[in-house]
């Protein structure tokens, strides 16, 4: 592929991402306009807007996954802070990019057999879930093994409710919120009252 093909294909990619994640559904020519690009360069290296969608949920998910290895890992966080911060840059990443929610949503229900980024990275994540769950048992000294399922489950549910609880409403153009997440001091006060619950 010529290095011209490698700059048309990032431009319509980079185009994209920057503008679904704000703005949420977009059109192949809004697209290709931000990407200073016609229709069909888009149709071209992408064949539809479906596949250029995945690939922004791609991109998004990786960030998203090498954030969360990164807290995880980390040998100079403690092991209740390592639940913590992964928390709360999880719900600030969503509240950064809220229509990502709509993007996977939507990929999934127009095809069901299509394999999410997202759930593969977040949901269905053994190691990931293996890491929280040694994290959880070394705090506490809990071996059981189902004990540990649900308090990862409690844990993630946790985590989860409060971006569907509040960016869902956003994205759609509604205000009733309990607690405002997007506002640090309140998000952190929620998040290690969560962490504490579960441990």
């Amino acid at each position: 592929m010529a290095t011209n093909d490698i700059n048309t294909e990032e431009k319509i990619l980079s185009a994209a991402i920057e503008l679904y994640p704000l703005k949420g559904d977009i059109t192949i020519r809004e697209i290709a306009k931000k990407a200073k690009v016609n229709v069909a360069a888009i149709n071209y290296y992408f064949k539809n807007k479906d596949n250029l969608m995945k690939a922004v949920e791609k991109h998004y998910s990786n960030i998203l996954y090498d954030i969360q290895s990164k807290i995880i890992n980390d040998p100079n966080t403690t092991l209740e802070d390592k639940l913590i911060i992964w928390a709360n840059n999880l719900i600030e990443y969503m509240f950064k990019w809220p229509a990502l929610i709509t993007l996977v949503t939507n990929l999934i229900m127009q095809n069901k057999d299509y394999e999410s980024e997202i759930v593969n990275k977040f949901f269905t994540n053994i190691e990931f879930m293996t890491k929280v769950q040694q994290i959880i048992s070394e705090i506490t000294g809990i071996e059981d093994k189902d004990v540990l399922n649900r308090k990862y489950i409690q844990l993630f549910s946790g985590v989860l409710g409060p971006i569907l609880f509040q960016v869902i409403p956003l994205v759609s153009g509604n205000k009733g919120i309990i607690i405002d997440f997007s506002i640090k001091e309140e998000r952190m006060k929620y998040i290690e009252s969560l962490v504490k619950t579960i441990l």
